[in-house]
């Protein structure tokens, strides 16, 4: 096995049986740093200098280090208990978030479950019973949150475990074709999330990482996403960029016949109110908002109802409408995106907005409007070649399974 950098202070080195091998893992004891472990194959010199060492440095590890137990090895890079868990928490609060939570605070059960809780305080006066109450929502509220986000968004722990296995191929394919993507690469990503510009980006960004890690998420959690999502990208553009754009270069451009007319949209604008902007942490929770309802997105015609779901967030229709029509920072990317696809959310005015394209196209005096949205031919490349790339890298991986 080859040893794996990392940053984290170590705090604590275990020795554990690798099949007939013994192998030194050392681990950071603060879970928010989300260190890589480095797991080396000792010889019999390297063992006994590191059982020595036990004894000196296990006396000092921190009472609050958290316990990681290796699930999979991927061609000799770990998947932890705890990446495990990071994950199940970022796919529980960026997919339906606010509907799972709505599910388990509504109805009659949770009625149910606070009278019951009521009763047990026995109030004595008033204010006792004003007291119990707010503590008792408090709790039930908690522990719908803990549910959701034990429950991963939906997204069993199997799923959960097969996505970093292959954000741990991507990476390695990107690594082994020297693609290299910058932490100031992830950075820009997260910032075109988030919008702003100037020291006003800056507090964005920021309100964005804390809205993740007040919900146990480590800021290089959610880093990493980003950054084996880029990777990815790059391979892909590496290995087959030529052959998608020779294939797409084959396919008549239906919209150039119009190119010189007037472009028109019809768009779906999901507007989310902020009432105080400048709070940076309730922009941040209407950003998560507004991502959660983008994920799900599947028709501008379902995109009412499920807008419904999210307090103070409303749709409104513009048809036929031209670039100029829409605020100068949102036109580029209603142009980047697809027909049938939603722009990331920003910050216009006092709330936060996201625009579905349901269509464009030229004039109608131009052009025949399109009956159905056509999807993106060079997304389409792009995921049919993902897909292949990625079955073969999984084929050819050591990956082993140890269970939980």
């Amino acid at each position: 096995m080859r040893p794996l950098r990392h940053k984290a202070p170590a705090a604590s080195i275990l020795v554990v049986e690798n099949r007939h091998k013994v192998v030194g893992l050392t681990v950071a004891a603060n879970p928010s740093q989300l260190p890589i472990m480095r797991i080396v194959t000792l010889n019999n010199r390297s063992k006994a200098l590191l059982l020595a060492a036990l004894a000196f440095v296990l006396p000092w590890a921190p009472n609050q280090g958290y316990a990681q137990n290796i699930v999979v090895v991927v061609n000799d890079e770990p998947i932890t208990s705890f990446d495990i868990e990071q994950r199940m928490r970022w796919n529980a609060l960026t997919h339906n978030f606010g509907d799972q939570m709505k599910t388990l605070l509504t109805g009659e059960s949770v009625k149910q479950k606070f009278q019951q809780m009521m009763m047990a305080a026995h109030p004595q006066s008033q204010e006792e019973a004003k007291a119990a109450a707010e503590r008792i929502k408090k709790q039930i509220l908690e522990d719908a949150k803990r549910q959701v986000l034990a429950q991963g968004g939906g997204t069993s722990r199997k799923a959960v475990i097969d996505q970093l296995i292959e954000d741990r191929l991507k990476l390695q394919a990107s690594k082994k074709l020297d693609v290299k993507v910058s932490d100031r690469e992830v950075e820009e990503t997260v910032e075109q999330r988030v919008g702003g510009e100037g020291a006003d980006k800056k507090a964005k960004v920021e309100a964005f990482y804390q809205q993740f890690e007040a919900n146990g998420i480590a800021r290089r959690t959610i880093q990493e996403v980003f950054r084996a999502q880029l990777a990815w990208r790059n391979v892909i553009g590496r290995q087959y960029g030529q052959r998608i754009s020779a294939m797409i270069a084959a396919i008549p451009d239906t919209n150039a016949q119009g190119a010189q007319g007037d472009v028109q949209y019809d768009v779906k604008v999901l507007r989310l109110a902020v009432k105080d902007t400048s709070d940076q942490k309730a922009i941040g929770e209407r950003m998560l908002q507004a991502e959660s309802l983008k994920d799900k997105f599947h028709s501008c015609a379902d995109l009412p109802k499920e807008a419904k779901l999210v307090a103070d967030a409303s749709v409104k229709g513009m048809d036929k409408a031209k670039l100029g029509a829409f605020p100068k920072d949102v036109q580029p990317l209603i142009e980047k995106v697809s027909e049938g696809q939603m722009t990331p959310p920003v910050l216009v005015g006092n709330a936060v907005e996201s625009y579905a394209v349901c269509r464009k196209g030229v004039a109608a005096k131009q052009q025949a409007a399109k009956a159905e949205a056509k999807p993106d031919p060079r997304q389409a490349e792009y995921e049919r070649f993902s897909r292949s790339y990625l079955q073969e890298l999984r084929q050819k991986a050591s990956i082993d399974n140890r269970g939980s």
